[in-house]
C-alpha cells in the first residue's frame, strides 16, 4: 500500500510539474492509482491520505460532489487526520452546495482538529462569524 500511495503521489506531482499546464491525463492516472489503493488495501494507514489526494483531484476537475465524499472519507477513516480535509469539505458545502449549516459545523471542527495555515484560520473564523450572523447576517464573501 505504501508503494502504491507513493507511486500515485509521484504521478500526481508529475501531472502538475509545469507552471502553466496541468497534464489532465496524468491526473486521471494518479486518481485511478489512489482509487486502486483504497479498494485493494482498505485497512492500510494510507487510505486516508489517498482519499485526501483523490479529493483534491476531483476538486480540480470541478466534481465537487465526489470531492466532498473523498474529503469526508479521509477524516472518517482517520478521526485524527490533521490535513485540512474538514476545511476543504466545509468550503465545498458552503460555496458549491449552499449547505451552510453543515459547512459551519465542519469549519468549527477544522479549527479544533486540523493544521490550518494562518490564511485558512482567518478565513474559517470569518466564515463562522458570517454564518452565525455575527457579521450582519448571512453574507457571501
Amino acid at each position: 500500500a505504501n508503494y502504491m500511495y507513493d507511486d500515485a503521489y509521484r504521478t500526481e506531482k508529475e501531472a502538475k510539474s509545469l507552471l502553466v499546464y496541468v497534464d489532465e491525463e496524468l491526473l486521471r492516472l494518479a486518481l485511478a492509482k489512489y482509487d486502486k489503493l483504497i479498494r485493494r488495501h482498505p485497512s492500510s494507514d494510507k487510505i486516508d491520505d489517498a482519499a485526501y489526494r483523490a479529493a483534491g483531484i476531483f476538486e480540480f476537475f470541478k466534481d465537487y460532489t465526489i470531492a466532498l465524499i473523498y474529503y469526508q472519507r479521509a477524516y472518517q477513516w482517520n478521526p485524527e487526520f490533521d490535513l485540512p480535509a474538514r476545511y476543504k469539505a466545509a468550503r465545498i458545502l458552503d460555496h458549491q452546495m449552499s449547505r451552510r449549516a453543515e459547512a459551519l459545523e465542519l469549519y468549527r471542527e477544522s479549527l479544533a482538529k486540523e493544521k490550518l495555515s494562518n490564511d485558512q484560520t482567518l478565513y474559517v473564523n470569518r466564515r463562522i462569524k458570517d454564518l452565525t450572523g455575527m457579521n450582519n447576517g448571512l453574507q457571501e464573501k
